[in-house]
C-alpha cells in the first residue's frame, strides 16, 4: 500500500515536472523569447450540411470619435450609456471584416474579398490567408459581390490593377451594377464629405469597369450555385445583397452589411452609419429580415461582427440582441 502511494506521488511529481517542461516555467517569457505579441486568428472552419465553409479574418479598422459617421442619431450620453452596459469603450468603435468562403465539393464561391489593396493597415489580411486554409485564388470557381462598398471589393484586383481571382465567374445584383455605373452615383444622404464620396464613386467604377467581362448581372432571387440563393436587402446600397445558403437540412444566412456593430444596431436597430445610400430603407430592412430571423431562429453569419461573426439572432420586444456562437470543431 505504501509502495503503490509513493508510485503514484512520484507520478503525479512527474506530471508537474512535465507540465512545467510544457509552460515553460522557469524560462523565458513569451515576449522575451521573440513571440507574436498579438493574437492572430487567422481562419475559422465550419460546416452547412455537406458544404465545408471558411471565414477568413481580413482584419480591423479603428473608429474615431464615434459620432457623427456612427449613430448619428444618438445623444452623446445614450451612446455611451449603451456602449458601457455591453463593456465597451465609449471613446472608439471597432469595425470587423469577416470574408466567407463557400467550398460545395462542386464550387468555391467567394464572398466579397475584403479590403485587399485598399486597405488600411490593419486589414487587407484576405490574399495570405487563403493558401493557409488551403486555397489559391486559380482554385475560386465564382466571386459574389454583395455590394460595392471598398472593403468589400478591394481584393479583387491586385496593385497594378489585375483581376485576383482569373478563373472565377464574378456576381453582383443588376440594382448594385445600375447604380454605381451611372454618371454621378446618389451618395447625397450619406454622412460622407464630398471629396470621400468621389473616392467612393471612383473607386467603385474603375473597379468595375476593369472587370465588366467577368461579372454577370443578376436580379434578386437567383440561385448563384446550387444551395445558394440571393436576397435583396436595399438601402445601405440599392443593391445590397444577402444570400440564403442551404445544404440538406442546415441553413445558414449570410447578412452581409444589415448591421456594422453587433450591439448598437442590434439593441438601436434605427441606428445607422454614414455610408448608407438610404438610411431610411437600410433601418426598414434591418428591422424586417432581423425579425424574420430571429422568429426562425436562423443560424447568421455578418461581415461586419466580431469574427468569426456566427451567431443568432434573439427579438427583445422592438429591439434584438446578438447570440454568438461557440466555436466548433470541425
Amino acid at each position: 500500500m505504501n509502495r503503490n502511494l509513493s508510485r503514484r506521488r512520484a507520478v503525479e511529481l512527474l506530471g508537474l515536472g512535465a507540465a512545467a517542461s510544457t509552460l515553460g516555467l522557469g524560462e523565458a517569457s513569451a515576449s522575451e523569447s521573440g513571440a507574436p505579441d498579438r493574437s492572430n486568428p487567422r481562419f475559422y472552419r465550419f460546416n452547412v450540411g455537406d458544404f465545408q465553409l471558411t471565414v477568413f479574418n481580413d482584419g480591423y479598422k479603428l473608429f474615431q470619435p464615434i459620432q457623427p459617421f456612427w449613430a448619428h442619431q444618438a445623444s452623446p450620453n445614450e451612446l455611451s450609456s449603451t456602449l458601457e452596459n455591453a463593456f465597451l469603450p465609449t471613446d472608439h468603435i471597432i469595425a470587423y471584416f469577416n470574408v466567407l468562403l463557400i467550398d460545395t465539393g462542386k464550387d468555391v464561391l467567394l464572398c466579397d474579398s475584403g479590403f485587399g489593396r485598399l486597405s488600411p493597415v490593419t486589414a487587407g489580411q484576405l490574399a495570405a490567408q487563403l493558401p493557409i486554409a488551403g486555397y489559391h485564388p486559380n482554385q475560386i470557381t465564382a466571386v459574389f459581390l454583395s455590394h460595392a462598398h471598398w472593403d468589400h471589393f478591394g481584393g479583387l484586383l491586385t496593385p497594378d490593377g489585375k483581376p485576383v481571382f482569373g478563373s472565377a465567374q464574378h456576381f453582383v445584383s443588376t440594382p448594385e451594377w445600375n447604380f454605381w455605373t451611372q454618371k454621378d452615383p446618389d451618395l447625397s444622404q450619406t454622412l460622407l464629405s464630398n471629396e470621400d464620396q468621389n473616392k467612393f464613386r471612383h473607386n467603385a467604377q474603375e473597379t468595375l469597369s476593369v472587370l465588366e467581362s467577368k461579372f454577370q448581372k443578376f436580379e434578386p432571387g437567383t440561385e448563384l450555385i446550387d444551395g445558394v440563393t440571393t436576397r435583396l436587402a436595399p438601402g445601405h446600397t440599392p443593391g445590397h445583397t444577402i444570400l440564403h445558403i442551404q445544404s440538406g437540412h442546415e441553413e445558414l444566412v449570410h447578412g452581409v452589411d444589415l448591421a456594422h456593430h453587433y450591439v448598437l444596431m442590434f439593441e438601436h436597430p434605427d441606428w445607422t452609419i454614414g455610408v448608407d445610400t438610404v438610411p431610411s430603407e437600410a433601418v426598414s430592412t434591418r428591422k424586417q429580415i432581423f425579425t424574420e430571423l430571429a422568429a426562425a431562429r436562423t443560424r447568421v453569419i455578418g461581415y461586419h461582427l466580431p469574427f468569426p461573426g456566427i451567431g443568432h439572432i434573439r427579438a427583445n420586444g422592438n429591439v434584438f440582441e446578438w447570440v454568438p456562437e461557440p466555436w466548433r470543431q470541425v
